[in-house]
């Protein structure tokens, strides 16, 4: 096997939905050199059919507001379920009192705690005695006496001491109340690191709880606790959790810092195990482990027939073998599949959400997707959306196939492949825990409902009808109009229709805009190179072409195929998506630095982020010029705002070139000799994914990233050549998408900003 097509097959098993590479872990994966990596994103790439005018993530083909945002948390997701991870959830993180609950003898004295010492016989006294910050308490007859650091029984036993020396005949009794709380830093691989203050008698695990628990990215297993700068503990939280041992999870004191690191292997078991999961596994781990980490075998469990599926890192594959000996190591492991006792011929397809039986089914029973999902019976399933994962192993192709339980023709005559995955969301959440190229589809044919102000974004698939999720969503109806405005941009087809009629076929980047009651007015925005700009008043079905009659001639250097139209509600959302991103590269970054790891190439991208100005987003793509097929069809919204440019007669190029420059626009001029005129590419410019904002900001990206050399430009555009990240930190790997959405932003803002400096 050549080199191209090792990697060819690691890319396609990665993706793959069976069970033996649906738990690949980038922790492992981190494991190939940079340039290996880069080969499998390359082989990765090649399996996508990209149009050639397509929207490239983070910049606007159509109206954003259109488009789900995935999280960052969701897209980082391994397949499957990470055992341990939701134990902080029910985990109870107030800082309730102590009271007078009886101490035990070792308790640490900490500042602020407040002792109690009643004498009684020859001298009845009761004394107060809060512990100071100099770690003394003042003792009345005895003066100051250093208890901080002590246990409580050494307190008693010195206090006793010194009180027997002074007093002849009394008896003492000495107690504990108010007891201060702990001030401690939780930092890594948690929700939400930092310091807090907690209970005397927190646990570890109730400490990490402040937090909000640990993240998926961090170890369950090496919990450190670190005391004085060294550290004197680390637990393993699968002692409680499996084996419900609570021996090592001690009581933290004042000033500990628990650290949390990245995990550096998990290994995905399913089949006939009685707790099929993805685990944590430690160094020297055998099969034997994590079938235990399992609660073990099911009674139907064929022990002779355990597949595991290996990355073998000299060959840059992952392969498949039979399991014989369960003490063998875990090393490079990823998933372990039990079978069951069945024919070795009968493969199974795995239903995974919002069903009475999830888990395995016998292919070999049903005849297609219809006949698998007329037996299975349904709870709380959301109904106008689910997702179908396959991997064709003779072609080494995935698919993602989308459906409508609401409209069986979707699902009819629909062959299952081995080792498939369906996933059904429940009604309540819609999440599906899917691979990204579901999730990317989920986002496209997401429909935006626009209620009162708000934007409401549902997948859906298949026919449906708009009052269906009225009645789902529960919406106030009340002083709406009973138009409703439908949008279907890709289609360019707007229908004003009563909302209890509409009945469609999901498309992509479909909307429903409900509207207030008749002759509502709006207000838009007209600047730039038009005859009377200003605001303008209009009724709330206007579209663009009704203002243009308006706003009376465009100026002799008017760029009509530039028009700018920006909407609030999109710009809002992109300024949360950023803030979001940011979010997440805080945290990636924080875990990165404190193991000391080079960070450098995701901090430029997150520094490119701080030069977007905010009035520069918002931005719906288009040809909005007079008579063109979007300004007829597009219906405007209150506080538009639309731009009219004078010809900027000039091309930009940003991005990882010598010299980011706008030059004179010249007919003759490609994309690679523009590159060339900026100086060429600099040393990591991501060359496969270059592309061309074009003047009305529709985004151009070649099949395959590769541009010919005649590609034509106009007078507006900009090449963008984006930078490559490649980094060794699988938790820094998983935010290379999130990092490509943010810097195609900036760009996108950049492009913006340089076309409205021509009005």
């Amino acid at each position: 096997m050549n080199m191209f097509k090792k990697f060819t097959f690691i890319a396609f098993s990665i993706l793959s939905i069976n069970a033996f590479s649906q738990a690949v872990d980038p922790l492992v994966i981190s494991q190939l050199s940079p340039e290996q990596i880069e080969m499998v994103r390359d082989a990765y790439d090649g399996t996508k059919s990209i149009e050639e005018d397509t929207a490239i993530e983070g910049l606007p083909l159509l109206d954003e507001s259109l488009e789900s945002k995935e999280s960052v948390e969701d897209a980082n997701k391994i397949p499957g379920k990470k055992y341990g991870y939701d134990f902080f959830l029910s985990m109870p993180t107030s800082l309730s009192a102590v009271g007078d609950l009886p101490l035990p003898n070792d308790y640490k004295i900490s500042l602020r705690d407040q002792f109690t010492v009643i004498l009684s016989g020859s001298k009845d006294a009761i004394f107060n005695l809060n512990v100071k910050l100099d770690g003394t308490i003042l003792f009345p007859e005895l003066g100051s006496i250093s208890v901080a650091g002590l246990t409580f029984q050494e307190v008693k036993d010195k206090l006793t001491k010194l009180i027997e020396q002074s007093y002849i005949g009394v008896a003492i009794d000495i107690s504990l109340q108010n007891l201060s709380a702990k001030k401690i830093t939780i930092v890594g691989a948690v929700k939400t690191p930092g310091t807090y203050l907690v209970n005397p008698f927190t646990t570890i695990t109730g400490a990490l709880a402040y937090s909000g628990g640990i993240s998926e990215i961090g170890s369950l297993r090496d919990i450190k606790l670190i005391r004085n700068n060294t550290e004197i503990f680390s637990f393993d939280l699968y002692d409680l959790l499996i084996r419900g041992d609570r021996s090592n999870d001690i009581n933290i004191e004042a000033g500990d810092t628990l650290l949390i690191n990245a995990a550096n292997q998990f290994v995905e078991i399913a089949g006939a195990v009685k707790r099929p999961a993805i685990y944590e596994v430690l160094e020297g781990e055998t099969f034997s482990n994590l079938v235990d980490f399992a609660l073990g075998f099911k009674k139907t469990a064929n022990k002779s027939n355990i597949s595991a599926a290996f990355l073998n890192l000299d060959e840059a594959e992952i392969t498949k073998i039979n399991i014989k000996d369960l003490d063998e190591s875990l090393a490079n492991a990823l998933s372990v599949e039990v079978f069951n006792y069945v024919n070795e011929k009968i493969a199974n397809v795995q239903v995974l959400g919002a069903v009475d039986q999830p888990g395995f089914y016998d292919l070999s029973k049903y005849r297609d997707l219809k006949d698998l999902i007329d037996n299975l019976v349904f709870i709380d399933a959301y109904p106008w959306l689910a997702v179908l994962e396959q991997f064709d192993e003779n072609k080494l192709k995935s698919s993602s196939i989308l459906f409508s339980l609401d409209d069986p023709t979707t699902y009819k005559s629909i062959k299952l492949l081995p080792n498939s995955r369906i996933y059904f969301a429940d009604l309540e959440t819609r999440s599906f825990d899917v691979n990204s190229m579901s999730s990317s589809l989920i986002r496209d044919y997401s429909l935006t409902l626009n209620h009162k102000g708000e934007s409401l974004i549902l997948p859906v698939y298949g026919r449906y009808s708009v009052s269906s999720f009225i009645d789902y969503l529960g919406l106030d109806m009340s002083d709406v109009s009973e138009i409703a405005t439908y949008v279907s941009p890709l289609e360019s087809i707007v229908i004003n229709d009563d909302y209890k009629k509409m009945e469609y076929i999901a498309q992509k980047y479909n909307t429903v805009s409900f509207r207030s009651p008749e002759n509502s007015l709006i207000t838009v925005s007209v600047s730039g190179a038009v005859e009377f700009p200003g605001p303008y008043t209009l009724n709330d079905d206007a579209t663009i072409e009704d203002l243009y009659q308006l706003i009376g001639d465009f100026q002799s250097q008017a760029y009509l195929e530039g028009i700018i139209l920006t909407r609030e509600v999109i710009r809002q959302r992109q300024l949360k998506s950023i803030q979001k991103t940011k979010e997440d590269l805080n945290k990636a970054l924080l875990v990165s630095s404190q193991k000391g790891e080079i960070i450098g190439d995701i901090n430029i991208i997150k520094a490119l982020s701080e030069t977007i100005n905010p009035e520069n987003l918002g931005r719906l793509a288009g040809d909005f010029s007079p008579k063109s097929t979007a300004s007829i069809n597009t219906v405007l919204f209150d506080g538009d705002k639309i731009i009219i440019p004078k010809n900027p007669n000039a091309i930009n190029v940003l991005g990882e070139v010598l010299n980011p420059v706008a030059f004179e626009y010249s007919k003759n001029t490609s994309i690679n000799s523009a590159i060339d005129m900026a100086g060429g590419y600099q040393q990591y410019a991501d060359k496969r994914r270059v592309y061309v904002i074009k003047a009305n900001g529709i985004v151009v990206k070649s099949r395959r990233n590769i541009f010919a050399g005649n590609t034509s430009l106009n007078p507006g555009d900009t090449i963008v050549v984006p930078r490559k990240i490649i980094t060794d930190n699988p938790g820094i790997d998983a935010l290379i998408p999130v990092t490509q959405i943010l810097s195609n932003i900036a760009f996108s803002a950049a492009a913006l900003e340089n076309l409205s400096n021509n009005n």
